[in-house]
């Protein structure tokens, strides 16, 4: 919320009306820090990579075992079907016959053509049951074997290690932490000594290059709501007051409805006006937007109570000027012209 304090100082005819001071984080820096936390964040560098190849290497050992429990070959209730466990039995009463026959025929008990004809009924009874058992294990659930299975299982955590090594960046957790971790660091001893040394003409040429630097990161990425901010600043302190306001007015399109980034916009474009000029269509509609988001602004009240007085409006002038008069109480000086004004006016 907008509060009565000193903020539009300096801009000739404006009264001192002052916007609440922005939230912590938004317009200004952090405080300038040594680097005694960076050097202790480099320092666990090594144990929090160690950490992330651990972690990583758990979770691929993890994924290797999971593919070893669903292909490792097992014997389940219901797995083989009954007739191709059937067949199997037969072939193998089926070999036994032959190797006995082959018995008998070599001890002269059976003759040779009661041999053959015998060991063909065999043969063709043993074609049937490999028939059944082919067709009964193509219906059975299929298994990988052993030795594949643990090749598969070892080059599950191989192949997964092998391509974050070639193509994962864990450094950029460390990168993380120290962006976390670590103030920002302020200019250092030497910088400030340099800084003093400058003349006037250059510390001015040094901000301005770091203005335009901000104005180019800012076109790559528009979405920068608090960069806008730190913009439209930078060039009311250098005196750019048109590129200032441009600004601003970015900000207020990535933030409509943000009182206190309008009411910097529309101070911007205060300044960019002569004060004795009378109020044109756009800025009263800024007024307007401001008075709607905000009923209490001390800024919108004052100049809304203006405009009315321009126009011959002097009940509604009044009536923004009452309720502006509670808001300046601590303005002792901006209140006592407020309240002459109304007496002027027959208040």
């Amino acid at each position: 919320m907008v509060r009565p304090g000193a903020g539009v100082a300096g801009c000739a005819g404006v009264p001192a009306l002052a916007v609440a001071p922005a939230p912590a984080g938004c317009a200004c820096r952090l405080p300038f820090a040594g680097g005694g936390g960076a050097r202790r964040c480099a320092a666990r560098r090594p144990r929090r990579r160690a950490v992330i190849w651990l972690v990583a290497a758990l979770l691929s050992l993890a994924a290797g075992a999971a593919v070893a429990w669903r292909l490792y070959p097992r014997r389940r209730a219901g797995d083989a079907r009954p007739e191709t466990e059937a067949a199997g039995y037969d072939l193998e009463v089926y070999r036994d016959q032959l190797r006995e026959l082959d018995r008998d025929l070599a001890r002269g008990t059976i003759e040779a053509a009661e041999a053959e004809a015998a060991r063909n009924e065999i043969r063709r009874r043993a074609l049937a049951a490999e028939s059944r058992e082919e067709a009964g294990r193509a219906a059975s659930p299929q298994t990988l074997s052993r030795p594949t299975v643990a090749l598969l299982a070892a080059a599950v955590p191989v192949l997964s290690l092998a391509l974050y090594a070639a193509l994962g960046r864990p450094e950029l957790a460390d990168r993380r932490m120290l962006t976390v971790q670590a103030p920002p660091r302020g200019p250092s001893a030497e910088d400030m000594r340099a800084a003093g040394r400058m003349t006037p003409e250059e510390r001015q040429e040094m901000i301005r290059g770091m203005v335009e630097g901000l104005a180019e990161r800012l076109e790559e990425n528009p979405g920068d709501l608090a960069g806008w901010l730190r913009l439209g600043r930078a060039q009311a302190v250098l005196g750019e007051l048109d590129k200032s306001a441009d600004a601003y007015g970015r900000a207020v399109a990535l933030s409509p409805d943000s009182v206190r980034v309008l009411t910097l916009y529309t101070m911007a474009v205060l300044r960019l006006r002569n004060p004795d000029d009378p109020l044109d269509p756009d800025l009263l509609r800024l007024f307007d937007r401001l008075h709607t988001l905000e009923p209490r602004h001390p800024l919108a009240l004052y100049y809304l109570g203006r405009y009315a007085f321009e126009r011959g409006r002097e009940a509604e002038g009044k009536a923004y000027w009452r309720k502006l008069l509670p808001l300046v109480a601590d303005r002792p000086d901006l209140a006592a012209r407020i309240r002459k004004r109304l007496e002027e006016k027959g208040e």
